[in-house]
């Protein structure tokens, strides 16, 4: 831990003091934060840290690239500050868009290896029940079955913990307002719909649910201000979170849930018409640039996305699209193996691979494959193809795939399982690529692009 501390220290002192962070958080390899005074980075020490793969730089956040251990170093950074960033974050920054995507990073990114832990989960119980390897009444397959659906039926209550830190709710209230919403899953005797002044309102619609549950807490931490405004605060205590239970509730099952959830629909219908326009020309270009987004820092937009397709369709394409995706730079850097020039290169490459495999593709895009400009040209030629397969055979999965790796090929198990196709798919996405890369550095010598440029 000593190891992290100095790490953090370093990070904190080069980003210009704690007083500079805005906000921090972090998904599976990076730390996001918001900056106050951008002109404080010292991007030059940043660089010189061995930790420090990649800086990403947009206008709503700052982004070091660290790899597996990120949430180590996040731990040793928030430790370090005077006030742990995350309680107590202001308003993103910058565009609109840059606002959505910090805002969706900071909702979904904190709980995202739980997700792909319960993902592998969740294939093996799928493999278990396809292949008829146990009684699907019997005790093991019902503990594996709840291990592995509770969370997605009950990822409102995920939602509220992050949603509330962003808009600065109140935490307790946001759990208790999201389990309201999913209480009438609960009880076989609450009615499908209610009929209240000519509308039909579903109450019984909200497992999974993704917008309805954001929209929740961000309505919510409006009335808890107002109230707070308002309430004494000798009777705050008590009433504050009673009247914004009420408040909040009858608006959220009134009005915003049956609004927010129709907007899901209308997402993943849009998205469906699109996507059917041309599923090969669509599978190809989505798993072709799909690890730009991992470039830019802005793929965790994807996962809402994802979410919404599996809970109003129940299954996804989307996300079958950007496994090729994954495993193009994944045959990029696998190849980059046996063409190395030195040992140092070598086990980069090796290393990168290993993180790859489990669907980690940040230490192989800035590693190697960006490094080698060609490379990462080979992984998305490797993605595209793959994707295009994809589409062109209608592939799906019929589970959220938070991160993108073969111990969740069980997913792809489903009403219309075509999880050979998908093998067969990642299969070409990851062997074109190996192979051009391989072809490429044993005709010309593999160099830098930067060195490339610096010639010209």
């Amino acid at each position: 831990m000593a190891t992290f501390s100095q790490l953090a220290r370093q990070i904190i002192q080069h980003v210009g003091e704690a007083e500079n962070i805005e906000h921090l958080t972090h998904c599976a390899t990076r730390l996001r934060f918001t900056i106050k005074d951008k002109s404080k980075i010292n991007k030059d020490e940043l660089y010189k840290l061995p930790e420090v793969v990649k800086l990403v730089e947009n206008p709503g956040q700052f982004q070091i690239v660290i790899g597996p251990k990120v949430e180590k170093v996040f731990l040793a950074i928030t430790a370090q500050m005077a006030e742990p960033s995350s309680a107590e974050a202001s308003a993103p920054q910058g565009s609109m868009i840059n606002r959505l995507l910090a805002t969706l990073s900071a909702i979904f990114t904190p709980y995202i290896g739980v997700l792909a832990g319960v993902g592998v989960v969740k294939g093996i119980v799928v493999l278990l029940q396809t292949m008829n390897l146990v009684d699907t009444h019997s005790y093991v397959f019902t503990v594996f079955n709840a291990l592995s659906s509770g969370v997605f039926v009950m990822l409102p209550l995920f939602i509220a913990v992050t949603a509330a830190e962003r808009f600065k709710a109140n935490k307790f209230s946001a759990l208790a307002l999201t389990a309201a919403m999913i209480f009438p899953l609960t009880d076989a005797s609450v009615p499908g719909a209610f009929h209240v002044m000519g509308l039909a309102l579903n109450v019984k619609i909200y497992g999974g649910a993704v917008i309805p549950a954001v929209f929740a807490v961000l309505f919510l931490s409006h009335v808890e201000r107002w109230l707070k405004k308002v309430i004494p605060e000798i009777a705050a205590l008590v009433f504050v979170p009673c009247l914004s239970l009420i408040v909040s509730g009858f608006v959220v099952f009134t009005m915003i849930g049956p609004v927010a959830d129709y907007v899901g629909v209308g997402i993943a219908n849009g998205y469906a018409w699109l996507y059917n326009l041309s599923p090969v020309i669509s599978g190809a270009l989505l798993a072709g640039i799909g690890q730009l987004f991992v470039v830019f820092g802005v793929h965790w937009g994807i996962i809402p996305l994802a979410l919404i397709n599996i809970q109003v369709n129940g299954y996804d394409t989307i996300m079958a699209m950007f496994m090729s995706a994954v495993m193009g730079q994944f045959g990029a850097v696998f190849g980059a193996i046996f063409i190395a020039r030195n040992l140092k290169d070598k086990q980069i490459a090796i290393s990168a691979s290993l993180s790859a495999f489990f669907g980690i593709t940040e230490p192989a895009l800035y590693g190697v494959n960006l490094k080698y400009r060609m490379l990462f040209v080979f992984g998305c030629i490797g993605a595209a193809l793959g994707g295009g397969i994809t589409g062109l055979l209608g592939v799906k999965t019929y589970s959220f795939l938070p991160v993108l790796n073969v111990f969740e090929l069980g997913l792809f198990s489903g009403p219309e399982s075509k999880m050979i196709y998908e093998v067969i798919a990642i299969a070409v996405a990851f062997t074109v690529p190996a192979v051009l890369t391989i072809i490429y550095g044993k005709t010309r010598r593999l160099e830098p692009a930067s060195l490339v440029e610096d010639r010209r």
